[in-house]
């Protein structure tokens, strides 16, 4: 039934969904518009040459033509793609499964497809409604175009959606594959490919030997061909399901000890620095009493005197001013660090606007709040330091009812990715496995709290605004807590 316009139509389609899966993956070496015609048509070319034309004069094997798309996809990958070599494998294996396994489907849609067929023509032969063989040959022509058709559309619908379905689903496209994951990733490709080709290889001998149709002498098939071929697609979709849930599984356990380490390491510090905090009130208070007494005893000396010990004084007095925090927050522990950062930002020249007050009505841990506030606007000098001209940071909080809200803006420089797993932004740090854990840590504290992180990006009159707004539940607190 199928001529020279049904292997066309499949290399077409193999070409165009090869470079669309492949740009999925990779990054381009040359970013060009025409980039993925090129790839199409060069891959066109190369499967017509090699598997239509070379097969003439050379014979090529079922598995043969599997291991040569192989080396053809690899090759074409290495030229147009940056060089990932763990991931081009599993690419390329991933590729060449689907396409085998779903053409030996192709090959059982078009025999169940092709046996109704005949049915019909014989019923038409059998009415006399083909008494012509005129009419005959136009009838079976335009079946024949009819079915190449549906079967070349079924095979396009079929491996489109397998592999749109794996590129959704790996989700870490960016995470670096170790060996022995690309080899967890490739074993289920090999064994899919293995399968389809024995499965062909049946099929075709059966066909070419005996003239008749496996389905003949095993109906059964019908049933059990396409379930092993769709399981074995499924199995490579769920290998790759499970590696992903694996991958975020120790990117959460890693995060979630970073966390916790990072409260534990502030516990301490604050705990030292609530020492010094509450003996520099008291020395406070001291000196400015002992600067007052000292104040009156001078006040009957020389006036040379007295001009030389007012100034001296004075300076005390400004140095003791020193020790006084700018922010009073209602808690000692966001003083400190409000009052650190701030001197970060005053340090690079960046002005930094304060309303914030510690919501000591609601049961929310401190530490909790000092992790949002330290990686917040951490972030938000950070972001600052990087751009020129006029910039900004802002802090502010509010309650509502038993809602506790942070908010904090700041101005930035460049472009700022979203990752569409979690929609967090991507860090510009280079550490790539470790990015965005600022952020993810906030949200984990918001999340603690029954509340959750908003993010805002803005643009007014050339300044680009990130505001980060933080909300979290004062009455589930004490439930919250107690159960991490």
């Amino acid at each position: 039934m199928f001529d020279l316009l049904s292997p066309v139509a499949v290399y077409l389609a193999d070409s165009v969904l090869s470079v669309i899966y492949t740009r999925s993956f990779l990054k381009e070496k040359y970013e060009k518009r025409g980039m993925p015609v090129i790839w199409a048509g060069v891959y066109f070319l190369i499967q017509i040459l090699v598997f239509t034309i070379g097969a003439d004069r050379f014979p090529v094997g079922i598995a043969a033509r599997s291991i040569l798309n192989i080396c053809i996809l690899l090759f074409m990958q290495s030229f147009f793609f940056q060089k990932e070599i763990q991931k081009q494998f599993f690419i390329t294996f991933s590729f060449v499964a689907g396409t085998e396994t779903v053409k030996y489907l192709f090959v059982t849609f078009d025999i169940v497809v092709s046996g109704w067929g005949n049915q019909i023509l014989d019923h038409l032969l059998a009415e006399n409604i083909l008494n012509t063989v005129e009419r005959t040959e136009n009838v079976i022509t335009v079946y024949n175009a009819v079915m190449t058709v549906l079967c070349v559309l079924f095979y396009i619908l079929l491996l489109s959606g397998f592999l749109f379905f794996i590129s959704r689903k790996y989700v870490k496209k960016d995470y670096p594959l170790q060996t022995y994951e690309n080899v967890f990733l490739l074993l289920p490709c090999i064994a899919a490919l293995c399968i389809s080709v024995i499965i062909r290889l049946i099929i075709s001998s059966l066909n070419n030997g005996m003239g008749i149709v496996i389905y003949e002498t095993v109906p059964p098939i019908r049933f059990w061909l396409p379930v092993v071929g769709a399981l074995m697609l499924s199995d490579i979709i769920a290998s790759i399901i499970l590696f992903q849930k694996q991958v975020q599984y120790h990117e959460e356990t890693g995060k979630r000890a970073l966390l916790e380490n990072q409260v534990r390491q502030m516990q301490k510090e604050i705990t030292e620095i609530q020492d010094i905090y509450s003996d520099m009130r008291g020395l406070r208070h001291d000196m400015r009493s002992h600067l007052a007494n000292i104040s009156l005893l001078v006040k009957g000396t020389v006036d040379s005197v007295e001009e030389e010990l007012e100034s001296y004084i004075g300076k005390m007095e400004e140095t003791v001013s020193r020790l006084d925090f700018t922010y009073q927050t209602d808690n000692p522990i966001t003083d400190i660090i409000i009052h650190q950062k701030g001197q970060e930002a005053e340090k690079k020249q960046i002005p930094f606007e304060v309303d914030f007050a510690y919501p000591c009505k609601l049961p929310i841990d401190v530490y909790d709040i000092a992790v949002i506030l330290n990686n917040a606007l951490e972030n938000a000098i950070e972001a600052c330091g990087r751009g020129e001209g006029e910039k900004q940071i802002r802090l502010r909080s509010f309650v509502r009812g038993c809602l506790f809200f942070i908010e904090v803006e700041n101005d930035f420089a460049g472009n700022i990715v979203m990752e569409k797993e979690s929609g967090l932004p991507v860090s510009s740090k280079g550490n790539g496995k470790r990015h965005g854990i600022g952020i993810s840590n906030i949200q984990r504290c918001a999340r603690k709290y029954m509340g959750d992180i908003d993010i805002a990006i803005s643009e007014t009159d050339g300044r680009k605004k990130f505001s980060l707004t933080i909300m979290m539940n004062g009455i589930a607190a004490s439930e919250t807590v107690s159960v991490n």
